[in-house]
């Protein structure tokens, strides 16, 4: 069966599953950012109309943990950060009364009690946040989860014919190094500046980074490493990774390591650049055949989920962190097939 058609499969008639979820700050997060700017009919506690216009972006370290959203407040505009907590009276436990980086707080989000803070306060029902414990029914068969990962392979090439269109005659194989040394907490501006480096207009997918800050090396590493790898480019051409063989790519990579890139690194250029690059035939195979060498800290809990014992190479893997981008991410449990009761449709004459 080809893996796009299990993925149409997936629209079948269906009936929605009776969800009962437990609530935390970070499922408070994961609704503000997945599903705020498209919700109608929202009420502070003081009955104001709220509108999002920007849901912002998650605050990686201290202080709130929403920077930079933009409302409508009965009309009127405001600009600030968004601080989430289970209880209105955790801002005062938590003391940020006192801590000047809360002054441009404009929204407090809640799911109980009133003693808050004055300001403009939105309580959440907790049934609409969708986000707790799974309610899966019944274990994801293989040609689910390759699907996923074939779907996710597509979307990476998609990506890199865009790095393509505005490469301005770079190989996409380099721009595509280039975003994974650039990963981290400041990818955006990092990408910008990569982007004036080379000449280019703009950078074609400058996204704000979802991830931890604490494992990615400083500005300045970033940047001699951006001016190494753009002065040898010929590690870098599509002829030379076309039908490499076993020992001619081990040879690259070892010169790329002399670059100053890490082993880590080469290994996410190989999954993410270089396989989709190479098209179906050659990358989505070797996806299926290379093993996995680093983990995203969450497949425990997405393996539990989808039923499945462990995964062992790069297509399961990909095929997981689609499921979790596609349903338990955006918080579209009720659209999950696995938690679907599906009916078989019986003939009357």
């Amino acid at each position: 069966m080809h893996y796009q058609e299990v993925l149409l499969q997936h629209c079948a008639i269906a009936e929605r599953s009776q969800f009962n979820w437990c609530s935390q700050e970070k499922d408070l997060v994961a609704w503000w950012l997945r599903q705020v700017e498209r919700m109608e009919n929202l009420r502070t506690v003081d009955g104001e109309n709220l509108i999002v216009l920007d849901a912002g972006y998650r605050n990686d370290g201290p202080g709130p943990d929403i920077f930079q959203a933009r409302i409508l407040l009965d009309d009127f505009e405001m600009s600030g950060d968004v601080e989430m907590h289970i209880r209105a009276g955790d801002w005062y436990t938590h003391g940020h009364q006192k801590d000047e980086g809360y002054h441009d707080v404009i929204l407090h989000v809640i799911l109980d009690g009133e003693a808050g803070p004055d300001i403009p306060t939105l309580r959440v029902d907790r049934n609409s946040l969708g986000a707790g414990r799974c309610v899966s029914n019944r274990r994801v068969s293989k040609d689910e989860l390759m699907a996923h990962a074939y779907f996710r392979f597509k979307s990476k090439q998609k990506h890199l014919k865009s790095l393509e269109a505005v490469g301005e005659g770079y190989s996409p194989l380099l721009l595509g190094m280039i975003e994974i040394v650039m990963a981290g907490g400041s990818r955006f501006k990092h990408l910008q500046q990569a982007a004036q480096v080379l000449g280019l207009k703009h950078w074609p997918d400058c996204r704000i980074w979802q991830g931890s800050n604490l494992s990615y090396p400083a500005a300045s590493s970033k940047a001699l490493l951006l001016n190494t790898i753009i002065q040898a480019p010929q590690i870098f051409q599509p002829e030379a990774w076309a039908t490499p063989s076993r020992d001619s790519m081990s040879d690259m990579l070892i010169e790329m390591q002399y670059l100053g890139i890490s082993l880590s690194q080469c290994r996410e250029w190989l999954v993410n650049i270089l396989a989709p690059f190479r098209g179906d035939d050659g990358g989505f195979e070797q996806w299926q055949r290379m093993k996995i060498f680093r983990h995203y800290g969450l497949e425990r809990q997405m393996l539990r989920r989808l039923g499945l014992p462990k995964i062992k190479v790069v297509a399961e893997q990909q095929g997981v962190l689609a499921w979790r981008k596609d349903y338990c991410r955006t918080l579209s449990c009720s659209n999950c097939p696995l938690t679907q009761h599906h009916h078989t449709l019986t003939h009357i004459n």
